[in-house]
Parts: structure tokens; C-alpha cells; sequence
């Protein structure tokens, strides 16, 4: 587990596509997640979901923290 003080978490929605009629289609929350000890960061904008973009951004930093290549 990687203590909260050392992540930054920034979500912003991407704009997508204006349809007629004032209807916003195809907008997708990023999500950029830095390990501020080693400072890496990794990016997601895949998903739906902010909180399943996050979730596979902390799995990303958590994978690369871990990594025997980084020690």
C-alpha cells in the first residue's frame, strides 16, 4: 500500500464532442497519478469512470514502484 502523502491525484474531464441541441457526448475524466518520492507518473483516460480511471493509474504506479527494475 503507498502512504496518500506521497501520490498526487489530478482528474479533469476531457471534452468530447458537441452534438446539436447543447448535448455533450464522449467526455472522458483523466486521471494523472504521480508517486512524488520517485516521481512517476502515469496517465489514464481510457474509462468511463473516473474512479476506474483512477483505479488502474494507481495499479500502473503500483506495478512500477514495485518493479524489481526500479530498486
Amino acid at each position: 500500500m503507498i502512504p496518500p502523502e506521497d501520490l498526487k491525484i489530478e482528474v479533469w474531464p476531457i471534452p468530447g464532442i458537441h452534438q446539436r441541441g447543447g448535448q455533450h457526448v464522449g467526455t472522458v475524466p483523466g486521471v494523472r497519478v504521480t508517486h512524488i518520492p520517485s516521481n512517476v507518473h502515469a496517465y489514464v483516460d481510457i474509462g468511463r469512470s473516473q474512479h476506474i480511471n483512477k483505479a488502474i493509474a494507481m495499479d500502473m504506479i503500483l506495478a512500477a514502484i514495485t518493479h524489481p527494475k526500479f530498486r
